[in-house]
């Protein structure tokens, strides 16, 4: 599902969940849409304008392009995300 499709869905108020979810290869994020339909529920990943799976390089612009659709909340999966946390002082 590309944007414009995604906020016919937000202004019928069909959409159930929203995750962006890490993505190894090539590195980003990509984000999961789950809405109604008139068989239940459908989960779709957002795409390009040319096909393929939109991939975000980070957790912002993924915040930025939902929230200017009028999205203000999505859930995180980190699965497969690896790395160092710095310990406070």
């Amino acid at each position: 599902m590309q944007f414009p499709k995604l906020k016919v869905l937000i202004e019928a108020g069909v959409v159930r969940d929203v995750a962006a979810i890490y993505q190894p290869d090539p590195v980003g994020w990509t984000v999961q849409v789950t809405h109604s339909n008139r068989t239940g529920e459908r989960r779709e990943a957002l795409e390009r304008q040319r096909g393929g799976a939109r991939v975000f390089a980070t957790l912002d612009a993924v915040a930025r392009g939902l929230a200017g659709l009028g999205l203000i909340e999505f859930r995180v999966n980190v699965t497969g995300l690896t790395g160092t946390v710095d310990e406070p002082p």
